[in-house]
């Protein structure tokens, strides 16, 4: 009787959860309000603010190189990572 009382048990949540009405809820951020980060034109500022400065400042550019392609060990990939910010984020020279 024991030995199958946690079989039972698990038998019943399941039974339980699949009966459940399934609700849909809309895409939405607890956090999304009008001039968030979640506000596109928001985001975009910050998205091009971040391009901005990868271009401008060395010592920012050699901080985002280190922090995104330092934990890379797979062989050739650290190269094509470090030089996937010469393509997509060429440097700048201020005048």
């Amino acid at each position: 009787m024991f030995r199958y009382l946690g079989l039972f048990a698990a038998g019943a949540v399941l039974a339980l959860a699949m009966s459940a009405p399934a609700s849909a809820q809309s895409m939405r951020y607890s956090w999304s309000v009008p001039g968030g980060r979640a506000d596109p034109a928001v985001n975009n500022y910050l998205s091009a603010r971040y391009d901005r400065l990868l271009q401008i400042s060395p010592r920012f550019r050699r901080y985002r190189m280190w922090k995104e392609c330092h934990t890379i060990t797979w062989p050739g990939l650290r190269q094509s990572c470090l030089a996937s910010f010469d393509q997509y984020e060429p440097v700048l020279y201020r005048r």
